[in-house]
């Protein structure tokens, strides 16, 4: 399980501090990156309570990160497919159909080790 809680850590930190960092001095930035802080914070959270509560934290950050990557690939994809044109719609579709794999795998792992019994 530390290992899941490493990954959860450095994907949290990746989605939080992107956003930050997307959107700094813009004054849309807390309305527009909210979501991802949110996300990133409940990552961060689950990581650390995991210690105590095993794996049932992770479980569940890990379910809302796959709901915004989907939120976030499904728009993505229609614009990729129906338009109007995004100047980086291919990017964004890869890169969010990559984030969405790996939260998937981390959701079945941390689902996998919710179900083993505690040692």
């Amino acid at each position: 399980m530390r290992a899941l809680r490493i990954v959860t850590l450095a994907v949290a930190l990746a989605i939080g501090l992107s956003e930050i960092a997307r959107w700094w001095g813009d004054a849309r930035m807390l309305p527009l990156a909210l979501d991802e802080l949110i996300v990133a914070a409940a990552m961060i959270w689950a990581a650390r309570a995991s210690t105590s509560l095993g794996a049932a934290p992770l479980a569940a950050a890990w379910g809302v990160y796959c709901g915004l990557m989907l939120a976030l690939l499904v728009p993505t994809l229609d614009h990729l497919l129906f338009g109007p044109e995004k100047a980086s719609a291919h990017f964004y579709a890869v890169i969010l159909g990559a984030m969405l794999a790996v939260g998937l795998w981390a959701l079945g792992r941390s689902l996998r080790l919710v179900r083993e019994p505690s040692r």
